[in-house]
């Protein structure tokens, strides 16, 4: 069951990385500081915790509330199409 879960997590860490590297700006969008930063973050950590578990292999500590919480981000992140802005958005 915990490599499972772990497996899973690799799965959601990548998802959400490979997505937000492939954001492309449309033309007439704006940059923002705060929201790059949330979105480089966003990938520093993602990135991060894939490779941590990938060279820790099944000893990585991952739990399946941390594996809800990715699920939800990379959901998010898909149905935003790696917006970040789009996901802080509060309407």
């Amino acid at each position: 069951m915990h490599s499972l879960v772990t497996a899973l997590t690799l799965i959601a860490c990548v998802a959400i990385c490979v997505r937000l590297l492939t954001y492309q700006r449309g033309p007439d969008t704006t940059h923002r500081l705060g929201v790059g930063l949330c979105a480089w973050l966003l990938i520093v950590c993602t990135g991060g915790q894939a490779i941590h578990i990938v060279l820790v292999g099944a000893a990585a500590c991952s739990s399946p509330w941390q594996l809800g919480v990715l699920a939800v981000l990379a959901v998010l992140t898909y149905r935003a199409r790696g917006n970040v802005a789009r996901i802080l958005r509060v309407d």
